[in-house]
């Protein structure tokens, strides 16, 4: 029986980190505190599994759009 796979994703936090001309080579950090009310660790089972991703966007003057999602492991401590 094959399986059925369900994706949803939920955006938690979007934040604008720049604006204008930034200036060539300019390092720009990017620092982000999650909200604890509603993340969770990130939980892989055998038939379920909650997994979260960073997704950078960048968007020029002239509308062209560059993104790339990097994959996060969330932990408990």
């Amino acid at each position: 029986m094959p399986e059925k796979v369900i994706v949803s994703a939920t955006e938690i936090q979007n934040i604008q980190i720049g604006d204008g001309n930034i200036p060539h080579k300019a390092e720009v950090p990017i620092y982000m505190v999650f909200p604890r009310l509603f993340t969770c660790p990130t939980l892989i089972k055998v038939n379920f599994k909650i997994e979260f991703e960073l997704n950078i966007v960048i968007v020029f003057e002239d509308d062209h759009l560059i993104s790339e999602n990097f994959p996060i492991i969330l932990t408990r401590e």
